[in-house]
């Protein structure tokens, strides 16, 4: 990560950006509307690791996923990916030359729905970017 100075930004830039970042996360919970246990920031990790390894064709172990999630235990970072399988939002799949590896899969429908709130929020983004 690039270290920048803190203390360029004038306070009105500021609040800008503030505003933008909570609009992202009010976006973040209203893709997954319904389903509050999805508004954490575990699986914002976790889902968008998991698109971004697809995306990049190198989808993530079962171990790297967990490790990509910042807190609890590596039993409870299971039981979320597992929870995020029983819902439908991530598959596993075997994977590798003898298909002993379980990688990770993002579904469909959790790409597309990450997929619009990434587009709407980058619009957003590009709307508040020019002001600071």
């Amino acid at each position: 990560m690039v270290e920048t100075s803190v203390d360029t930004a004038e306070p009105g830039e500021l609040a800008d950006w503030t505003e933008f970042l909570e609009d992202y996360a009010r976006d973040w919970d209203a893709t997954f509307a319904g389903q509050p246990h999805y508004f954490t920031q575990e699986f914002w990790y976790l889902f968008v690791a998991c698109l971004r390894a697809k995306w990049r064709g190198a989808p993530l172990t079962i171990s790297q996923a967990c490790q990509v999630m910042k807190t609890g235990s590596n039993r409870t970072r299971e039981e979320r990916i597992n929870r995020a399988v029983s819902d439908g939002f991530l598959s596993k799949e075997k994977a590798g030359d003898d298909r002993r590896q379980t990688v990770l899969m993002p579904s469909p429908r959790l790409e597309d729905m990450l997929r619009s709130h990434f587009e709407r929020t980058l619009v957003m983004a590009k709307g508040v970017l020019p002001r600071i």
